[in-house]
C-alpha cells in the first residue's frame, strides 16, 4: 500500500490483518524506516521479524545471513500476517518473504510504488484521502465531548480544509482537544497558509498541522520539542529529556507530558519511555536547526551524548572486569560510586543501546571525538554478548575514526581490539587478525602492557579457531609472559583475571587436541578464579562448559553442564544455554532427565531458528 505520509495507510492495514488473522495465526510488525529517515539495515529488518515470531531479542543470530537462516526456519509452515512498514526499498521486503509459509500474509506500506514486488505476487494499492463523511466521522470521534461544543458549519470547514488526511484531521483535533474557543482561530491560520499546502510536496498538509500544533505551544514547550527532537535514537526517557532541555527531571517530565497532550509525542507507561512518530521527529528537527542557534544546538547534542557516555559506562563495568582506557572510565573507577547489579546493567542496555549507538555517529557530528570512541568502548561488551555485530562493526568503524583524529593511541589500541572480535563474531578471521596485530603495534607504540597482553591473547583465540593449535599456545604463552614482565603495569587483580582467562583459553585448546586431564588441569584454575562472587556469570559459565566435557565423573560432568545452563539463562544467552542443556542431555545417565534436558534444548534452539535444533531432535530420536 503506497500513499503519501499520514494518510492512514497503517490504520487501514491494521484492518486487513484483523480480517487475515484468524485465531489460528501470529500478527508480526516490521518498521522498515529508521527514526532518522534511513532504512532500517538488512539484519535489524531480520531482527524485528524474528522478535515477532517469539525470538527473545537476546537471543538474535550474530549475522546477517544466519538471521536470515533462523527467519526462514522459524517461519516454515506457520500461518502469520508480517506487516512491514514504512518501506523505503523493495529488497528491503524481498528478503522478509517467508518462502516456506505458504499461508502466511505479507503486507507493506510506503510513500512510493514498489513495482520490483510487482512479480513476488504482490497487489499493488494506492490509497487517497478519506472520503468526505468518513473525515467528519474521525473528526468528531478526535474531538470527543469538546465537538458537541463546536457550530456543524465549523467542524465541515475544519474537515475541508484538512483534506481528507487521516493524521491532519487527528492533530487538529488534539490541538482543540477540551478548547473548543480555539476552533475558529485555527481555522482562520490553517486558511492563511493553505496556499502553502497546495505549491509544496505531499507532505507538506502533514508539517503545516504540525506547525500548528507547535505554534500553538507556550515557548518553553516549544524549545522542549525542538531540543528533545536532538536525543539520538527512537525513544528516551525523562532523564535524558532533562539533559537536552537543561532542565530538572520534574519539570523536563512536565514539559514532556503537555507534549503528549498535545499529539506531539508518545509516552509507553511499561517503559516509562517517550517517542516521536516519524513525520513528527522530522518536523520537531527542522524547527531545531530552524528556531536554535547553531552553536547552542551542537552544545545540546555534546551534552546528550556526553550524559549517555556517564550513563553508559558503570552499567558496563559491572558487565566485565576487564580493563578499560578513556578519562571518563578512569574517573569512574576512582569516583567511589555506587555499582548498579548486572541483571539492572542488562535491562539498562536493553532498552538504552541503540541510543547509545546512534550517540557515537551523533558525538562525532558535533566533533566530540573523545566521547565518540568512549562510548564504543562502553557498548562493547553489551553488544559482544547479545550478538548484535551489524551495530557493533558500525559504531566501531565510526570509533576507530574518532580515535585516529584525536591522535590517541591507547584510544585506537582499544577500539581495533574490540572491533577484531566483532569480526571473529561474524566468522570473519583474516579481519580479526589484522584488527588485532594493529591493536597490538598500537600498544607496543605507547607501551601499554595491558593492551598487549589482550591482543597476544585474541591473536591466539584466532590461531585456534582456524585450527592452528601450536600457534594459539605460543600466542597464550607470549600473553603470559606480558604479564609475568609487567610489573605495577597490571595491577594485582588484572593479572589475576588475565592469568585466568589465559587458562580457559588453553583448556578450551587442549579439550580440542583431545588432551582431557591437561585441560582439567587448566579450567579448574580458571574456576578458581571466577567463582560464583566474582560476579562474571558469563566466564564462569564458559568454563563450566568446559569442565563438563572433560571430566571423566559423568554425574560430575552432568552438574557442571547444568549450572553453565543456569548461568547462561541468568544473562539472558539463550544460544549458549541451548550448547549447555544439549550437553547435559547427551551425559545424563537419567533417561527421563536426559530427554527433558534435550527437549529444553531443543526448543531453545527453534526460538532461535539454529540450524543445531536438527542435531537435539537426532539427539532424541536417538534415545526413544
Amino acid at each position: 500500500m503506497h500513499a503519501r505520509a499520514g494518510l492512514g495507510s497503517y490504520s487501514l492495514v491494521a484492518e486487513v490483518c484483523e480480517d487475515q488473522l484468524g485465531s489460528d495465526g501470529a500478527y508480526v510488525e516490521v518498521q522498515a524506516t529508521a527514526a532518522d529517515g534511513q532504512a532500517v539495515p538488512p539484519g535489524e529488518l531480520l531482527g524485528q521479524a524474528l522478535c515477532g515470531l517469539g525470538l527473545a531479542e537476546s537471543d538474535l543470530p550474530g549475522s546477517d545471513a544466519e538471521r536470515a537462516h533462523a527467519y526462514q526456519r522459524k517461519s516454515a509452515g506457520r500461518r502469520f500476517v508480517l506487516l512491514v512498514k514504512d518501506v523505503v526499498a523493495a529488497e528491503q521486503v524481498e528478503l522478509l518473504i517467508p518462502h516456506a509459509a505458504p499461508d502466511a500474509v505479507v503486507l507493506v506500506t510506503s510513500r512510493r510504488a514498489l513495482r520490483r514486488l510487482y512479480p513476488h505476487g504482490f497487489l499493488a494499492v494506492a490509497l487517497d484521502g478519506l472520503p468526505s463523511r468518513d473525515a467528519r466521522e474521525l473528526m468528531l470521534a478526535s474531538l470527543g465531548v469538546t465537538g458537541r461544543e463546536l457550530e456543524p458549519g465549523v467542524i465541515d470547514e475544519l474537515c475541508a480544509l484538512c483534506d481528507g488526511h487521516p493524521l491532519l484531521i487527528r492533530l487538529v483535533a488534539a490541538h482543540l482537544l477540551g478548547r473548543a474557543r480555539a476552533a475558529e482561530p485555527l481555522v482562520a491560520r490553517v486558511r492563511r497558509s493553505r496556499a502553502a499546502l497546495l505549491e509544496l510536496d505531499v507532505t507538506q498538509p502533514v508539517a503545516s498541522s504540525l506547525k500548528l500544533a507547535y505554534d500553538g505551544l507556550a515557548e518553553p514547550y516549544r524549545q522542549a520539542y525542538r531540543r528533545v527532537a536532538l536525543i539520538p535514537g527512537p525513544s528516551f526517557t525523562a532523564a535524558a529529556a532533562a539533559i537536552a532541555c537543561h532542565a530538572d527531571v520534574l519539570a523536563a517530565t512536565e514539559l514532556l507530558d503537555e507534549l503528549v497532550d498535545a499529539c506531539l509525542l508518545t509516552y509507553e507507561e511499561s517503559s516509562g519511555r517517550y517517542a516521536f512518530h516519524a513525520v513528527v521527529r522530522e518536523h520537531a528537527r527542522l524547527r531545531a536547526f530552524d528556531d536554535e542557534d547553531s552553536e547552542v544546538r551542537d552544545v545540546i547534542v555534546a551534552d546528550i551524548v556526553e550524559w549517555y557516555l556517564h550513563e553508559a559506562v558503570p552499567r558496563d563495568a559491572v558487565l566485565s572486569g576487564r580493563w578499560r582506557v578513556g578519562a571518563v572510565f578512569a574517573a569512574y573507577a576512582s569516583s567511589g560510586r555506587p555499582v548498579p547489579t548486572r541483571d539492572a546493567a542488562i535491562v539498562w542496555f536493553e532498552a538504552e543501546w541503540r541510543t547509545v549507538v546512534a550517540c557515537v555517529a551523533a558525538a562525532e557530528r558535533v566533533e566530540r571525538h573523545d566521547v565518540a570512541w568512549q562510548l564504543c568502548v562502553a557498548l562493547f561488551k553489551f553488544l559482544h554478548m547479545h550478538g548484535h555485530t551489524a551495530a557493533w562493526l558500525e559504531s566501531h568503524r565510526v570509533g576507530v575514526a574518532a580515535a585516529e583524529r584525536t591522535g590517541d593511541q591507547a584510544a585506537i589500541m582499544q577500539l581495533t581490539n574490540q572491533r577484531g572480535s566483532a569480526w571473529i563474531a561474524v566468522g570473519d578471521l583474516e579481519s580479526a587478525r589484522a584488527d588485532f596485530t594493529a591493536s597490538l603495534d598500537a600498544a607496543e607504540s605507547v607501551g601499554h602492557a595491558l593492551g598487549k597482553q589482550s591482543n597476544l591473547e585474541w591473536l591466539g583465540k584466532v590461531a585456534a579457531r582456524q585450527g592452528d593449535l601450536t600457534q594459539a599456545f605460543a600466542r597464550y604463552d607470549e600473553s603470559e609472559r606480558v604479564i609475568d614482565t609487567a610489573g605495577t603495569a597490571i595491577s594485582g587483580d588484572q593479572a589475576l583475571r588475565m592469568r585466568a582467562l589465559l587458562d580457559l583459553q588453553r583448556a578450551r585448546g587442549h579439550r580440542q587436541a583431545g588432551d582431557a586431564p591437561s585441560a582439567r588441569a587448566e579450567v579448574a584454575r580458571a574456576l578458581a578464579y571466577f567463582g560464583a562472587a566474582s560476579g562474571e556469570r558469563e566466564n564462569r559459565a564458559k568454563c563450566l562448559l568446559v569442565l563438563g566435557d572433560v571430566l571423566e565423573d559423568r554425574a560430575a560432568g552432568v552438574d557442571a553442564h547444568r549450572e553453565a545452563a543456569e548461568l547462561f539463562a541468568a544473562d539472558g544467552l539463550g544460544r549458549m544455554e541451548a550448547e549447555a542443556w544439549h550437553r547435559v542431555g547427551r551425559r545424563d545417565a537419567d533417561s527421563n532427565a536426559a530427554k527433558a534436558s534435550l527437549e529444553r534444548a531443543r526448543a531453545l534452539y527453534a526460538e532461535l531458528g539454529d540450524r543445531r535444533e536438527d542435531d537435539v531432535r537426532a539427539d532424541l530420536d536417538a534415545s526413544q
